[in-house]
Order: C-alpha cells, then structure tokens, then sequence
C-alpha cells in the first residue's frame, strides 16, 4: 500500500493511537494518473480487541472540498464505520489531502489521533506506524481444558487451545446449564441465526485486548465456537477471555486459565515438532 503510493505525494497516517490499537486493513491507493496534482484517495482502520475500531479515509484535496481545521459530525453521518458509541467523526485537511476519521471514542481523543495524522514515506524494511509484531518468542503448545461459565442458563466450556507461531486457537463447547459437555465438540454444519455472533473480550496476563484476526478468525453454531487469536508470547502466565455476547444473548462468561505449569494449569501436551 505505502510502497505503490506517489513519492511525491507519501501516505498520511496517525503517529498517536491509544494504547492497544493496531493497523488492521487499508485499501489499494487509488489515483488517476493522469493529473500530477491528484494524490488519489485512501483508507486505512486499526483495531482493538474484538469491538473497537478506529478509521481514516484520505482524498486529494484537488477533489474534495473540506475544512483547515477539524469538524465534529454526529455518529453515523458519512465516515466509514457505522457508530455504535462515542463522539462521531472529524473531517479536516491538510495541504495535500481532506481527512474523515471515524471511530467509537471520545472526542477528546479523536481531535488528539487527527493532530497525529502526518506524511510517513515508505521505507524498504520499516514498518508502517501500528503495524502488528508478533512476539519474537511464541508460545507453542497444545491445552486441554474443562474450564466453564454461566450465566442466563447457558453454559460456556473452554475445552482447549492450540497455539503455534501464527495464532491460537481456542475451542468451546456451549450449552443449557447441566447439559452434559460433548466431547469432541461437534462439528460447526448449521448457519447461526443473524445476530447470535459470540462477543468476547481476550487479554493474556491483564495487557491490552487481543487481536482476533480479519476474517475467517471464528466458526461458530449454538453448540459450538471455534475462534482463533493473535499468538501469545513464550511467558504467558494466564489467558482471560470474557464474552458479553453467546447465541444472541447478553450476559457474563467469564473463563481464566493459567498457562504457567502450575498446579491449577491445565494438562499440556506439545504439538507436532515441539521438542518439549
């Protein structure tokens, strides 16, 4: 994206995010070719967590008009990201390029990300502002797991979890309170009715909100979720993941587990290729 963009003309991307958001995904710079003054247009979101979202969309001033300093607009209005909560939206411009940025956040910090928004030229080898880096020391191991919640009747069973250098994979078994828990879960088959998608916060050792990768991260029925997560660093000592959200029905899940090889962490055993 940064590589294919004008030189003349570098991408304009915030320098200040608050504290776990991370670059997500940004669209192809699309520009006319034909008038060296057209700089094209842009977008670009980063994420935190499951819920939040924060977007900045560029346009060539030589094809939009917009204001020199930012404008707050009511949620919803034009920007990218459909507003759930939060101020709304600010459009501005800078000599090159007129801004929206969107995102669920007080007002107070979108002014302070569009203050951060400035050129950053593409450099061979350097990562972009916010781009995720996975941990240099992942960890590498296969949990089995019994560990539950519930909460208006409905019972959620962490039953597992697979990480490898890339992402980990968490596995759930979901049912009435008493239900006897399935072993192996069964297989994800049926089409889940709209707006029954699990919610769920995941934070390793009390940090920042997980990534859950973009697309294809969770298959999930009213029996079963399988979700998929950033990897996790060598050290971790506990993994929390609290769903707001289980077949349509808001509650409370909320599941801990200790990773450390202590005496309440569950039984370990290692993935093909794991000398341990």
């Amino acid at each position: 994206m940064q590589k294919n963009f004008a030189p003349s003309a570098p991408l304009s991307l915030p320098t200040y995010l608050p504290e776990g958001f991370f670059f997500n995904i940004g669209s192809q710079v699309v520009a006319s070719g034909s008038d060296p003054g057209d700089a094209g247009d842009f977008w670009v979101t980063y994420r935190r967590g499951q819920e939040e979202e924060i977007a900045l969309h560029g346009v060539s001033r030589n094809n939009s008009a917009c204001p020199d300093t930012p404008v707050c607009r009511p949620p919803g209005s034009q920007g990218i990201l459909t507003q759930k909560a939060g101020a709304g939206e600010l459009s501005w411009g800078s000599d090159r390029w007129c801004f929206v940025l969107s995102g669920s956040l007080p007002r107070d910090e979108l002014e302070k990300i569009a203050a951060s928004v400035r050129p950053v030229p593409y450099r061979e080898g350097e990562l972009p502002p916010f781009e995720y880096r996975p941990p240099a020391h992942p960890l590498v191991r296969s949990f089995a797991m019994n560990r539950s919640a519930t909460a208006n009747g409905l019972t959620v069973t962490l039953r597992s979890l697979s990480c490898t250098a890339d992402s980990c994979t968490a596995t759930f078994r979901v049912g009435t309170a008493g239900q006897p828990v399935a072993t192996p879960p069964p297989l994800v088959t049926t089409m889940p009715m709209s707006g029954s998608s699990p919610r769920a916060e995941w934070r390793v050792d009390g940090g920042r909100p997980l990534l859950t990768p973009s697309g294809g991260s969770m298959t999930y029925n009213a029996t079963a979720i399988f979700w998929k997560i950033e990897p996790l660093p060598a050290g971790s000592r506990e993994l929390t993941v609290n769903f707001s959200r289980v077949n349509g029905i808001a509650g409370t899940w909320l599941i801990s587990v200790p990773l450390d090889g202590s005496a309440d962490a569950p039984q370990l055993a290692g993935l093909p290729g794991d000398p341990s």
